[in-house]
């Protein structure tokens, strides 16, 4: 929630018709969900199961210091929402460059493939693919699903990370920059710190 791939469905949304941003979206978050979770199911057959265990515990602590950090600078800040409110006149400005060297289509001049496929296949539909798996790579939660599928089941963790990504993305979708703006990003990070450490601790406990 907040992040970048967020607000750049939240902006294209208010822009442009809202499934098709909507499947782009989930689209790119999905081929990245799958991709991850083959990267974290792959690495312990590589390496060493224990210490691929090890190195997950130090990532979740690492990954839970750094958003209770982030979510007390947020809220002893001067300004609780302008991280927020910078980020997507960031996001703002890479959409109005990016646009400006898009194709133009020409309905008249497609076959009938395309024709089938306009709805989707459009420049906004790749475009929003696009500047959404970008985002996504080297995100946290990429790395949290490749962490988590090193060692917990590859399945439970795709379908429980398409789940999330479905929920976020549908109210970035509907609710646009409203939800963006009013979504508190020191709690978002202090609720998403808590998970890690504890996290870290089953592994260093109970695993």
């Amino acid at each position: 929630l907040g992040d970048e791939t967020f607000i750049i469905a939240a902006i294209m949304a208010m822009r442009n018709p809202r499934y098709v941003i909507y499947s782009a979206a989930m689209g790119a978050l999905i081929l990245m969900t799958i991709l991850s979770t083959a990267l974290g199911f792959v690495v312990p057959n590589l390496v060493n199961a224990q210490l691929v265990h090890h190195f997950a515990t130090f990532l979740y602590t690492c990954f839970g210091i750094r958003l209770l950090y982030i979510a007390y600078r947020s809220s002893t800040g001067k300004d609780e929402g302008g991280g927020i409110q910078e980020e997507i006149e960031e996001v703002e400005e890479k959409l109005s460059d990016h646009s400006e060297g898009l194709p133009r289509t020409k309905s008249n001049k497609r076959e009938a493939w395309r024709v089938l496929l306009s709805q989707f296949c459009t420049p906004i539909f790749l475009e929003c693919f696009v500047l959404t798996f970008l985002a996504e790579w080297g995100d946290r939660s990429q790395i949290a699903t490749i962490t988590l599928a090193a060692h917990k089941s590859p399945v439970g963790v795709t379908l429980g990370a398409i789940l999330g990504h479905a929920i976020c993305t549908g109210l970035a979708v509907v609710g646009g920059r409203l939800v963006a703006l009013r979504i508190s990003q020191s709690t978002v990070a202090a609720v998403g710190g808590a998970l890690f450490l504890v996290f870290a601790v089953h592994n260093f406990f109970f695993s």
